[in-house]
């Protein structure tokens, strides 16, 4: 079979942080780049991709292009354009369609397709940010493309890619970042530690976990639950909602039970030291943090929300709940923290699912896949 000329891609983002987003973007760049095609980085001057595209050996261009119809941004870009003419322009988020879009009117389509990425569930406002000159739009799972479709974007432009992750072997429980980090955060032998990661902003409605973890010890203790009537949580992120819930915690008296741990870059032994992981977001797109928790072969309690309940196969992988119901996710943890088999049996099938659906290799595969049939290389 002879092998597929590569080809040349430019990639968007605005961010100035690194979240799920930016990461997946790092992924798919070095995916890319492994697999012979040229790929070229924009960001802003500050943002955390340039260093891990660097470790990667991917190049990128720092680039301010300013909010909405910033004239300077949109000559920078127009220029790079004209200088390295891609073959596929990718704006990875909302911010970069605007002048991604403008700047792309400047190639003509058959020498250039521009594809933007969604990656949340929310409801779209301005359609037109996805019509004009985007050829086509990746969804990161069927949530999103049900939300692009109900804003009326057509069926046909719409393409799902799951995010992908690289999914290393789990940390043994017995592994010394696992045994340090309960013993740093005071779990004794026994309790049930419940794994949260992510930004600490009001969709991810992180009050709610913490009051069902409380309210789960209680139901656990008035049960008789001797084991594992201990019931802790584990917040990793960062965010504006930081003060506001540390105050929360310190209201409840539960600065023995919750803990709040900042960004962490390598999750690896917080999953590990874990029974357990939760996510209650009123909105998610996918959330790689979720696959990541599922991939380490942690059982889940998550909210129907998004794209998170094709991550999670409720009673197999994990258990689900309503948004905002307390009580609901309360008895999940409940019944997780009583039920030492089911947790395990859950683990295991979540590894498995994890590992075959949500790749990195996939998403990368899926993505070039979709780039060679918009320029027609066969």
């Amino acid at each position: 079979m002879p092998e597929l000329r590569p080809l040349s891609t430019l990639h968007v983002s605005t961010a100035k942080t690194w979240r799920g987003g930016e990461n997946q973007l790092y992924l798919l760049a070095k995916g890319l780049a492994a697999r012979g095609q040229r790929v070229l980085i924009v960001a802003p001057p500050d943002a955390p991709l340039h260093a891990r595209a660097a470790e990667a050996g991917v190049a990128t261009r720092a680039m301010k292009l300013g909010g909405g119809l910033n004239p300077a941004g949109l000559w920078r870009l127009t220029k790079l354009l004209r200088e390295v003419r891609p073959e596929i322009l990718h704006l990875h988020d909302s911010h970069a369609l605007t002048p991604g879009q403008l700047a792309g009117r400047m190639l003509p389509r058959e020498a250039c397709a521009v594809l933007a990425h969604r990656r949340t569930a929310f409801k779209i406002r301005g359609r037109w940010k996805y019509a004009g000159r985007v050829d086509r739009v990746v969804a990161i799972s069927a949530a999103v493309r049900a939300e692009l479709l109900a804003a009326g974007i057509a069926d046909p432009s719409v393409n799902v890619i799951y995010s992908g992750l690289e999914l290393p072997e789990p940390l043994a429980r017995e592994a010394p970042e696992a045994v340090a980090l309960r013993a740093e955060l005071g779990v004794p032998e026994g309790a049930f530690l419940v794994a949260h990661a992510a930004a600490l902003t009001s969709e991810k409605r992180q009050a709610d976990l913490i009051a069902a973890v409380a309210l789960a010890e209680e139901r656990v203790k008035a049960a008789g639950g001797a084991a594992s009537s201990e019931i802790h949580l584990a917040l990793a992120g960062s965010g504006e909602l930081e003060g506001a819930l540390a105050a929360l915690i310190s209201e409840r008296n539960l600065r023995k039970r919750v803990h709040l741990l900042g960004f962490r870059r390598d999750l690896r032994g917080l999953w590990a030291a874990a029974d357990a992981a939760a996510f209650v977001s009123e909105a998610e797109g996918l959330c790689t943090a979720l696959i990541e928790a599922q991939g380490a072969g942690l059982p889940a309690v998550i909210t129907r929300a998004g794209g998170m309940v094709e991550v999670v196969e409720n009673e197999r992988t994990g258990l689900t709940a309503e948004v905002g119901d307390v009580s609901g996710i309360a008895g999940a943890l409940a019944r997780l923290a009583g039920d030492a088999a089911l947790r395990v049996r859950m683990g295991r099938a979540a590894s498995e699912r994890a590992r075959r659906l949500f790749s990195s290799d996939a998403m990368v595969d899926g993505t070039l896949a979709l780039y060679r049939e918009l320029r027609g290389v066969r």
